[in-house]
């Protein structure tokens, strides 16, 4: 509806200025303007409306809205040639009718030249604005299919993470009921609570950073049942980056290596530092913890790195990037820099 109207508003505009632009070269031409010289004009107009809203109906009726431009060209420049020739030979039989005009039709009339010019302009604007908004359709729906894409794309990452994780702890508890039968049943209790927090938070595509930690937290709790005094965390937290948004679980996906590849290894155990720094229109987390890091030593950690990867990348394209490395001999470092954007979604119960 919104497209035919817009035809119909062209139409009368176009043909419309056509009209002020001929009065006005007659009368810079010093043609005195009577009635028969305003009849032809509004002829023109009348007829221009009536030739071109037929060629329209007959351009739909044989398909040449769906032809690329080089099927279209020859066609709409003979169009423009058989239009001008009928335009022409009934303006004048029209004129010689009403005004008693006796002129003949002529094939060497230049004012044939001027009708085909008229109807190729005509043509041109119209296919410009079809081709136009084909372009436009089209981009839309490959916007919508790249959302559709990328939509399906998180949920399977999410649903990667989420038996990634439960296996990783229930592992856990499982080396807990040998050691210490008490702490896998308080362990057991620690990861309902988790779970509650994770099946919540992964409903949604990103989640405020500060409920990413108290899940970090949570999860911890588990592991320092396991390893107690071998497990040493610390924290350090801007307060203005509590409400940057990241993707569920990445942040707990990161810890969980550092603690599977990194702290498990070491007799003594070792630290994991969890900071969070506000830079500009970013914000920077770094999650640093001992051992040492070795690129694709392990299938399951390379998984989960190029996992988080990428649903960063889905989730904030190029402005967003993770990196891992040995900061010294004794330290791995992650770091991960999205930009600085809120979540305000308050359905998740805590």
């Amino acid at each position: 509806m919104e497209a035919s109207r817009n035809y119909y508003k062209a139409q009368i505009l176009g043909w419309s200025v056509y009209i002020m632009i001929s009065t006005a070269v007659f009368i810079l031409s010093g043609t005195e303007l009577n009635l028969s010289v305003f009849g032809g004009i509004y002829l023109v107009f009348a007829l221009g409306l009536i030739v071109t809203h037929l060629y329209r109906m007959a351009i739909i009726q044989l398909g040449w809205l769906d032809f690329d431009l080089f099927k279209i060209a020859p066609r709409v420049l003979a169009a423009c040639i058989l239009l001008a020739i009928g335009f022409h030979w009934i303006y004048l039989n029209i004129l010689n009718l009403a005004f008693g005009w006796n002129k003949v039709f002529l094939w060497n009339d230049q004012n044939l030249f001027a009708w085909a010019m008229l109807f190729f302009i005509w043509n041109l604007i119209y296919f410009a604005y079809i081709f136009f908004q084909r372009y436009r359709k089209e981009e839309i729906k490959n916007l919508k299919l790249e959302a559709a894409r990328n939509e399906y794309e998180l949920r399977r990452l999410r649903d990667q993470m989420n038996p990634h994780f439960i296996f990783n702890a229930m592992n856990t508890i499982r080396a807990l009921i040998d050691e210490d039968p008490n702490k896998a049943k308080g362990a057991v209790t620690q990861l309902s609570n988790v779970l509650r927090s994770s099946l919540q938070t992964g409903k949604h595509e990103l989640i405020p950073l500060e409920r990413e930690l108290q899940i970090v937290k949570d999860y911890l709790d588990i592991e320092r049942m396991r390893y107690e005094e071998r497990l040493i965390v610390e924290f350090d937290i801007a307060p203005e980056t509590l409400s940057s948004s990241i993707p569920p679980l990445m942040l707990q996906t990161i810890v969980e290596n550092c603690i599977k590849h990194g702290i498990a290894k070491l007799p003594k155990g070792g630290t994991i530092v969890i900071r969070s720094l506000s830079n500009s229109d970013y914000t920077e987390i770094e999650v640093l913890n001992s051992g040492q890091y070795v690129a694709n030593s392990d299938s399951d950690s390379t998984l989960g790195l190029e996992n988080t990867r990428n649903r960063l990348d889905l989730s904030f394209g190029k402005r967003a990037w993770m990196t891992i490395g040995n900061q010294d001999d004794e330290t791995v470092k992650t770091f991960i820099h999205i930009p600085k954007t809120t979540t305000h979604d308050t359905s998740i119960d805590h």
